[in-house]
């Protein structure tokens, strides 16, 4: 149990280490951080297998996301006030103490529709309450999905009212054209990213329905969940297609793990880091990840013809051109308030170290999952701008993690 124990821990040390500063840097937060990777790091270059998690460290990582809620809910960066922001509050703990409740639950169905059901209520409410996130990616994300509609091209638009990112669209097309039907119909794309999230649980659960319920919830239970899904960031989008390819794969269905994976590579550009460990992944192979990255590239070409150098310039340049910034939570950034520069060979370096430590790996989908968590978690940390919800897609997958280990352990009972 000791590998299980330290993943957990780890899940820990991320949650809190990234919602102490609402994803901003303090020293804490980054030893956190760093202690945490480390943790899995080793788990990882150890070859250790998971067993799986049972109820006392899943409770303990829900009620650190309860203490959390209750003693630094979120606030500081949310666009909300006095009894809205106060509702908003309130919600979220009650989501999290029924998840912890579902431990008890005899009844794992209504307990995880119970949990999830709450989690959507109170996404819903926080979407309602913050009409207005003022976060560029909100923006951006909405103008360009309703811009699909008109033909315009997102890689030369502008963003109206936006405080950050004005003329840039720094994502793949995916990112809109996944999201783009909840602003048609509902008129918020963050309803998608609720929808993304609750998705997501209930992947889990289907992926080992005999684990305990709260696992399952620990996606949309994390501390300061409702901040991610105030803020429209992409990293539910992201999560769920990675399990979603994992799960589907799993049960037999190549065709829709291929294009699950091809999704999130047309989603974000980082996903690309995670083919090598998809490659080595028996049950998965590099033939299918092949044609997930054909997959990929054909539905990003469009743009690409239409404008390659406004393309250029907004997907690639625009990313590898970021500076470090001192309120960014990652190791350039706690180098830079002491005096010491790093180049992009910081990043690499750490990332060709993740890679090594996951050839001990195990080459199952818990293996895949720790593996691509422990990648990701570097590149947050090593990357020049990091914030919250970088980090809650490595969060994510050692969710993924353990409850493939979960269902390893119902396979061979």
């Amino acid at each position: 149990m000791i590998p299980t124990r330290s993943v957990v821990l780890a899940w820990c040390l991320l949650s809190v280490g990234v919602s102490g500063h609402e994803g901003e840097y303090y020293a804490a937060g980054l030893a956190l951080v760093v202690a945490g990777l480390l943790l899995v790091a080793a788990v990882v270059a150890g070859g250790l297998a998971l067993r799986p998690p049972g109820r006392a460290e899943i409770g303990a990582a829900v009620a650190v996301s309860l203490l959390s809620a209750v003693i630094h809910p979120v606030d500081r960066l949310m666009h909300a006030s006095g009894g809205e922001l106060v509702a908003i509050q309130v919600c979220a703990a009650v989501t999290v103490a029924v998840a912890l409740a579902t431990l008890w639950f005899r009844r794992n169905r209504l307990a995880w529709i119970a949990g999830a059901g709450l989690a959507l209520a109170t996404g819903c409410v926080v979407i309602a309450l913050v009409p207005d996130p003022r976060i560029d990616v909100w923006y951006l994300l909405q103008q360009s999905s309703s811009g699909l509609l008109s033909g315009d091209d997102m890689y030369r638009q502008h963003w109206a009212h936006s405080h950050g990112l004005q003329a840039v669209y720094p994502y793949l097309p995916m990112s809109t054209v996944l999201l783009a039907p909840f602003r048609w119909i509902v008129g918020d794309v963050r309803a998608g990213l609720l929808l993304a999230m609750v998705a997501t649980s209930g992947l889990l659960r289907r992926l080992a329905p005999a684990a305990p319920v709260a696992l399952s919830l620990l996606v949309l239970v994390h501390p300061h969940w409702a901040f991610l899904v105030d803020q429209a960031w992409t990293e539910p989008l992201l999560l769920l297609l990675l399990c979603a390819a994992v799960v589907a794969t799993e049960h037999g269905r190549p065709v829709v793990a291929m294009l699950a994976l091809a999704a999130a590579l047309a989603t974000k550009q980082h996903i690309v880091v995670l083919l090598p460990l998809f490659a080595c992944w028996p049950a998965f192979g590099w033939r299918r990840t092949l044609a997930s990255l054909g997959v990929a590239v054909v539905a990003v070409l469009p743009w690409v013809v239409a404008g390659p150098s406004d393309f250029w310039h907004d997907a690639v340049h625009a990313n590898l051109a970021l500076g470090v910034i001192p309120r960014a939570l990652c190791i350039p950034s706690f180098l830079q308030r002491h005096g010491i520069t790093v180049g992009f060979w910081f990043p690499l370096v750490a990332l060709l170290g993740s890679y090594a430590a996951c050839l001990r790996a195990p080459r199952t989908a818990t293996g895949l999952a720790l593996g691509s968590a422990l990648v990701l978690w570097t590149i947050d940390a090593t990357n020049k701008q990091s914030f919250f919800n970088h980090y809650t897609l490595p969060l994510g997958l050692l969710v993924l993690a353990l409850t493939a280990a979960a269902r390893t352990d119902e396979a061979t009972a």
